[in-house]
């Protein structure tokens, strides 16, 4: 697959003091998304249980070659009903202490959003987050800017 096509996502930025799933709360009360811990859900469309391992499903995984180590990113997931329009959020900071996107450290969060989403959604979703006393930025980015952008694909 082309770069191009597998970075066709909307990218939100968030900086935020609070701990992921506090701010998935807020998120989810001030929005009608409703993020679960995990990257993706357990079972498939069709109800059956996914063939991959619990550390698959819960983290967003990033292999560095040079030191050949796995970093594992705390995610959320939602997928909205009746549609394909996925959002992860996702911590910049792994729990081993890297950084997702290491050109942008005072970024605490990203929520991917694949598939359609219009613009003016976009805008109005980062008007609510943004309405969150917790929340200092909230912001649109371009992930085909990124150096790092690769590590945005899964």
């Amino acid at each position: 697959m082309d770069m191009e096509e597998e970075l066709d996502f909307t990218l939100l930025a968030i900086t935020c003091p609070l701990k992921d799933y506090r701010l998935c709360h807020f998120i989810n009360k001030e929005t009608n998304l409703n993020f679960s811990r995990g990257k993706e859900s357990k079972y498939d469309h069709d109800g059956r249980q996914k063939n991959k391992s619990e550390e698959e499903l819960e983290y967003h995984i990033v292999y560095d070659p040079k030191k050949k180590n796995n970093y594992h990113f705390t995610a959320f997931h939602y997928l909205v009903p009746d549609a394909d329009t996925e959002y992860f959020l996702i911590n910049n900071k792994s729990i081993e202490g890297t950084y997702l996107i290491p050109e942008n450290p005072h970024f605490d969060f990203f929520i991917i959003i694949k598939n359609f989403i219009c613009e003016e959604d976009v805008a109005h979703m980062i008007k609510r987050i943004s309405k969150l006393p917790e929340v200092v930025i909230a912001k649109e980015i371009s992930p085909k800017i990124l150096k790092s952008k690769e590590n945005l694909i899964f």
